[in-house]
């Protein structure tokens, strides 16, 4: 995959493309292979990804050992937010198709909130919209399961 900087991605929905198209020193750049993890459940939480291009599943194994996918991640998309307050993932996260991926450690993440307060209020939006989304997945559940 051809290097993309910030300030030429395509994906006009990314929250950070506007903070970092000046400084990319603190956005890493990943490039992954199809089947290629990520990270794994139980590793160190670095950070938030957003996916350049490319599809990325997170997943977990439930109690019958089973792959549960709980998030697909594609262009501009956030992943491993669910993990991001905690020390080790909850979840594993693997690309199922070749992919360019951004990293925003988190020290990075939590230094520019503080000076960019429109970006703390898209994060603030962006995570009360995925915590929607899980309590509408137990409404719906507990609704079939009466």
């Amino acid at each position: 995959m051809e290097k993309v900087n910030c300030i030429d991605c395509k994906n006009i929905n990314c929250y950070f493309k506007f903070i970092f198209n000046r400084d990319e020193s603190k956005v890493k750049k990943l490039y992954v292979q199809c089947g290629q993890h990520i990270y794994l459940e139980n590793m160190p939480v670095n950070g938030l990804y957003v996916v350049q291009r490319g599809c990325i599943n997170e997943h977990y194994i439930n109690n019958k050992d089973e792959k549960e996918i709980c998030h697909i991640a594609k262009d501009g998309d956030v992943f491993g937010h669910k993990d991001f307050n905690a020390t080790k993932h909850l979840f594993s996260a693997v690309a199922v198709e070749n992919s360019s991926i951004c990293l925003i450690d988190k020290s990075t993440l939590l230094e520019v909130c503080k000076s960019k307060p429109e970006l703390s209020l898209k994060l603030i939006n962006f995570f009360v919209g995925e915590l929607n989304k899980v309590d509408n997945r137990y409404k719906t559940y507990d609704i079939k399961n009466g």
